[in-house]
């Protein structure tokens, strides 16, 4: 027992593994942003160095973590097309400025600028609402569905950051043009999926995001925490 506690590793080194891991995975995944990938390669990649901060660092069930994912994250790695199943990208979603706002009332917005024809002079502001609930079967996964995909023909000059918008027109503070994309088109073509949350702590994301055709191949994403200015 004395010697087992004399070589004990202390707390502060295994924190200092959590965070170093942590620093790994980011800077593969920026290393990767803006990227396709049709041969999982990069997901091959960033899936071990997930695995090892798992291991680091355990996670309790979802139902214990769920306050953490509350607020704006801004994807650094992930999926850039939406429309195939190729894993390519698309040329009419801004890479850059991906975000996800997760409210506590069970929704959340992804956000980013489209560009009509690739054209970047000619942008909008997209804002797909889903709404998400626990999944009985899968204690660290939430079931989603889609209900609309208002958006802004505009980005607001000077304005609010990208992050903070959702906020803005869930309380009617900010008016979204709903027909962008008519909220039967969302329903029939974005549909359902589910979100497989891996890893959650205060500044960073690991899940799993797949639609209900696409649960054998689940798509990794990488995201870390953003400040949004209360609405």
């Amino acid at each position: 027992m004395f010697a087992v506690a004399l070589f004990a590793a202390p707390a502060h080194a295994a924190s200092a593994d959590v965070a170093q891991i942590k620093t790994s995975i980011i800077a593969m995944a920026t290393s990767f942003a803006g990227q396709g990938d049709p041969d999982f390669s990069r997901q091959k990649a960033l899936e071990p160095l997930v695995q090892q901060l798992l291991a680091a660092n355990p996670q309790a069930p979802l139902s214990a973590r769920l306050p953490l994912l509350y607020g704006a994250w801004k994807q650094v790695w992930g999926p850039y097309n939406y429309k195939s199943k190729k894993r390519d990208v698309d040329p009419e979603i801004g890479v850059d400025e991906i975000y996800q706002v997760v409210f506590a009332g069970g929704y959340y917005y992804n956000v980013t600028p489209l560009y009509k024809n690739g054209n970047r002079a000619a942008e909008r502001i997209g804002l797909l609402r889903g709404e998400f609930k626990p999944d009985p079967q899968h204690p660290n996964s939430l079931l989603v569905h889609f209900t609309n995909f208002p958006g802004l023909s505009v980005r607001p000059r000077p304005g609010p950051p990208l992050p903070a918008l959702p906020a803005l027109v869930e309380t009617g503070k900010l008016v979204a043009d709903t027909s962008i994309v008519p909220s039967w088109i969302v329903r029939w073509f974005f549909g359902s999926g589910a979100l497989n949350e891996v890893y959650t702590d205060a500044d960073l994301r690991i899940l799993y995001g797949s639609g209900s055709d696409q649960l054998d191949r689940p798509a990794l994403y990488i995201m870390t925490r953003v400040g949004v200015p209360a609405p």
